[in-house]
């Protein structure tokens, strides 16, 4: 416990790191998405779709894959945090009270609007496709 102001910023440097690290999932995982939907996009343009409605589809993706995720895994993290802290700090006879900065509430619309920005590269490249290459293959 003496050195613990050693150890104060890890923390934060793995709640960068994770974030980093999810911001990173989701624009490959948009990327992998356009690619791996090409024909689908492409049959929507077909049917009507223009280039603005593909992009938005593409940011709505990002925006659900944020929602379920954020819905998903703050609370799980708080649970599981807590508990994990407990157990730790209880056997050491550190405050047994864990802290929760009121910053993560500010976090959620962060993120969602950070997951519309990763979004527009994805949706640039998803509405510049032209369907008629792509389902030539057919």
């Amino acid at each position: 416990i003496k050195n613990l102001h050693l150890v104060e910023s890890a923390p934060w440097l793995l709640a960068a790191f994770l974030a980093a690290l999810a911001t990173a999932a989701l624009a490959h995982a948009l990327m992998v998405c356009v690619r791996a939907g090409r024909r689908d996009l492409a049959v929507l343009r077909t049917l009507g779709f223009v280039r603005r409605q593909v992009g938005a589809t593409i940011r709505w993706q990002a925006s659900a894959t944020t929602a379920i995720g954020l819905a998903t895994g703050v609370p799980t993290g708080l649970v599981v945090g807590r508990w994990i802290w407990r157990q730790a700090a209880g056997s050491t006879g550190a405050l047994v009270e864990p802290v929760t900065t009121p910053l993560l509430g500010a976090l959620v619309p962060f993120w969602l609007v950070l997951a519309c920005l990763i979004a527009a590269v994805p949706a640039r490249v998803a509405a510049r496709m032209h369907p008629a290459e792509i389902l030539r293959a057919e």
